[in-house]
């Protein structure tokens, strides 16, 4: 158990540095572009992202997911089951790339955005394969490979990218060193699985491509749900209040989600092991969920209290004064933002039990849910009715999740009371900063002292404790 928690702990903390560079030097290229290239030309990328996003959505096919659950429990399966998945996304990706070239007389005007939108689709497919090889890295516990291929990647492509649209090449360079570059990251990989999991010998199998899809097929569906359940109020919010609603909207939306990729990177971690621990002993199970669902809880009630607190200041250093009326819509969007992040642990424990077919049907139930309360709620409330939807659907969700893992499972692992200690101390600390926020100068300073502030609740209400300090230490160094 201690060389298990030492990989979690490595490959948590390596996947989420990882995710924290991407993340940074997306933004140094996204702003060089805006800048350079102006909107017209964002605009066009945009759409094309958005576009092929839609039918990478088909190609992915929530394999990743079932790789990091089946090569968890049995890891000596991962060179079959990537010849598999390969077989399987090579068929969905023809028929996509169909799809696409038909369409695309019809929704892309003028040669410029048609190119954009073919440059990419070619790049979708190794992308695509690209994130399935790091599942199989995830499951291995081996993510150090996806973290060096991801930021030689990043690297490469920002620096690049930065390079071509300041000496004056257009956005058709620019996606074709993206797409370069993904090819070369897509064909290392394949180089480091071969050379640390094993040959994959490839043979198309359409049995056993349907096998695979039928396996996956809950989880394909659970992923067009989660889309709908997290888009649908931008949509609704454009149709009922109109532009300014939505642009209000939208940054709040933005700003939180940009911490999304934080119990992503954590769960990339725990999930392996938790599916490999199902069928063994269950205490061990309840003992490494409860470490997995305290620290994402944690680190959602710091975020949201902090975002919460100085949500003024916050607001007018990213996105100026014009977004002033965003600050109560961002505060309640803070509170979304703790109660998905709880959500995130009992979803990925679901699908270590092997019951995700339920959750199919919590996720449709909870779409629902939030299209009929934005339907209600916007018309009276705007933007921030669209974020009580959010709130209230995040909480019904909450609550059938918890009714899914069942009250044995919520009694051994302790979940209610690990779940105390975070809200209160999230809770003292936005109000803490909310009243003396103002005494402080710079917004990084503001930061620093709410980030203290929390940290010092967390030790009063013991949310953590020096034992977990001591414990995290047995994990790094024991082995």
């Amino acid at each position: 158990m201690n060389t298990t928690g030492k990989k979690i702990f490595q490959n948590t903390i390596m996947l989420t540095a990882t995710e924290v560079v991407a993340r940074v030097l997306g933004l140094v290229l996204m702003m060089a572009v805006a800048r350079k290239l102006g909107p017209a030309a964002m605009g066009i990328y945009a759409f094309g992202l958005c576009f092929v996003g839609i039918f990478e959505i088909f190609v992915n096919f929530g394999l990743e997911t079932y790789i990091q659950r089946e090569v968890g429990r049995d890891p000596d399966i991962a060179p079959q089951l990537l010849s598999q998945v390969f077989s399987l996304k090579i068929g969905i990706y023809s028929i996509c790339l169909g799809l696409i070239l038909a369409l695309l007389p019809l929704v892309a005007s003028g040669a410029a955005k048609r190119e954009v939108v073919l440059i990419l689709s070619v790049a979708m497919f190794f992308r695509t394969n690209m994130t399935a090889t790091y599942a199989f890295f995830r499951a291995r516990q081996i993510s150090h490979f996806e973290a060096l291929i991801r930021i030689v990647l990043r690297l490469t492509y920002t620096s690049a990218g930065v390079y071509a649209v300041f000496t004056g090449y257009g956005l058709n360079t620019l996606v074709s060193i993206e797409c370069m570059v993904l090819a070369v990251a897509f064909f290392t990989g394949w180089w480091i699985f071969i050379r640390k999991i094993g040959f994959a010998k490839m043979r198309f199998s359409l049995k056993q491509s349907i096998d695979l899809a039928r396996s996956t097929w809950n989880f394909f569906f659970i992923r067009i749900v989660q889309t709908v359940f997290n888009s649908i109020d931008l949509v609704m919010l454009s149709l009922i209040s109109g532009d300014i609603s939505t642009g209000f909207y939208s940054v709040t939306v933005r700003l939180v989600g940009a911490f999304g990729f934080l119990p992503n990177a954590i769960t990339g971690a725990f999930l392996p092991v938790l599916s490999r621990m199902r069928d063994g002993d269950k205490k061990a199970f309840h003992d490494l969920f409860r470490i997995y669902f305290k620290i994402v809880l944690f680190i959602g009630t710091g975020i949201g209290a902090i975002l919460a607190g100085l949500s003024g200041d916050i607001i007018l250093l990213l996105f100026g004064e014009a977004f002033i009326p965003a600050v109560p819509t961002l505060v309640l969007m803070a509170v979304a933002l703790v109660i998905s992040f709880a959500n995130w642990p009992l979803s990925n424990a679901i699908i270590a039990m092997d019951k995700e077919h339920l959750m199919l049907k919590i996720f449709t139930a909870c779409a629902g849910a939030n299209i009929v309360l934005n339907f209600f709620l916007i018309p009276v409330f705007r933007e921030q009715g669209a974020a009580w939807a959010t709130i209230f659907s995040q909480a019904l969700l909450l609550f059938l999740q918890g009714m899914v893992v069942g009250k044995t499972f919520f009694r051994e692992a302790h979940i209610l009371q690990i779940a105390v200690g975070p809200i209160i101390s999230g809770f003292f600390c936005w109000g803490i900063l909310y009243t003396t926020a103002s005494y402080f100068g710079f917004l990084v300073v503001k930061l620093c002292f709410g980030g203290m502030v929390f940290v010092a609740l967390a030790f009063l209400t013991r949310t953590i404790t020096m034992r977990d300090f001591s414990y995290g230490k047995k994990m790094i160094v024991s082995g």
